[in-house]
């Protein structure tokens, strides 16, 4: 296949372009208010596995979230799971349950939006929000913390539910 695979545009590139490559688009500025590049010391590899708050954030798919960015975490954490509306699956109670059985996370944060495209309302979100902490609850061992959040896309605001 001639050239790179890119079917949502041009992407950063790791590696050296080879001669039948396209020409590198621009280097593109941060946007303000970007996360800084992550030092050296931070990378991946340098890091534990267990997430360094006990933690376990479950959000919704959708692209204007940054579940770190909103409540001020940074890569390593909290483990993140996502999927269509936040919700709370039999998947994502075994993820869960391996995260607090093999990372020795304590406490779940479930963060919704308004204008999810999985609900019908943001009523119907916060409704399916306050569930999902209950299967939580009632799945996780003793003192398992869990904590409903609403996300204001418009305003960037987090609500208990």
């Amino acid at each position: 296949m001639p050239g790179p695979w890119e079917p949502f545009g041009p992407t950063r590139r790791l590696d050296p372009p080879s001669a039948g490559d396209a020409p590198a688009a621009p280097a593109v500025p941060a946007a303000p208010g970007a996360p800084a590049p992550v030092p050296e010391a931070a990378t991946p590899a340098a890091m534990p596995r267990e997430p360094a708050r006990r933690l376990a954030v479950i959000t919704c798919m959708d692209a204007r979230i940054d579940p770190l960015r909103v409540l001020g975490l940074s890569l390593g954490d909290a483990a993140v799971l996502r999927n269509a509306g936040a919700t709370v699956s039999d998947d994502v109670l075994r993820s869960l349950h391996a995260a607090a059985t093999l990372l020795g996370v304590r406490r779940a944060v479930l963060i919704g939006h308004t204008d999810c495209a999985g609900h019908d309302s943001d009523a119907a979100a916060a409704a399916a929000l306050a569930d999902g902490a209950r299967r939580i609850r009632g799945a996780m061992p003793e003192g398992f913390g869990v904590d409903a959040l609403i996300y204001d896309v418009a305003t960037g605001t987090l609500t208990p539910v």
